[in-house]
């Protein structure tokens, strides 16, 4: 599949005609059909603007078009990843690397500090005989 079939199918899976897509991107709905024709290509910024009025990041359209398969967990997650601030995504993607090492260790649970997170996703036993009585 190419870029112009790949939106095509976004574009009627968000159920918009090529006029309101034109209109929502700025552009001619001659020019959105030559695309999707695959007579034409977008310009880099006409494609940031098709991919934000179809409620898709770039990488998902052109996964679309390299026919690998659009999942509706990874696009959400991109989403997400997208929205928030540049410490925030380096704190999610550490804590991805985490359960990344938790997957593929077949310890019972991956060590973070002087805690761990058990493998079965329980919750981590508090150690009871350090604390103090008030």
């Amino acid at each position: 599949m190419n870029l112009g079939q790949a939106l095509k199918q976004l574009r009627k899976k968000q159920g918009l005609t090529l006029a309101e897509l034109a209109e929502q991107t700025h552009s001619h709905v001659g020019n959105l059909s030559r695309i999707e024709r695959g007579l034409a290509r977008p310009s880099l910024d006409l494609l940031y603007r098709l991919a934000g009025a179809l409620g898709f990041s770039i990488t998902d359209i052109f996964s679309v078009a390299e026919n690998r398969q659009l999942n509706a967990r990874q696009v959400a997650l991109n989403a997400v990843f997208i929205s928030l601030l540049e410490q925030d995504q380096q704190l999610l993607l550490d804590f991805a690397e985490l359960l990344t090492k938790r997957a593929s260790h077949p310890l019972d649970s991956v060590s973070v500090g002087t805690d761990a997170l058990p493998a079965s996703g329980e919750s981590p036993q508090r150690d009871t005989d350090s604390e103090i009585d008030s």
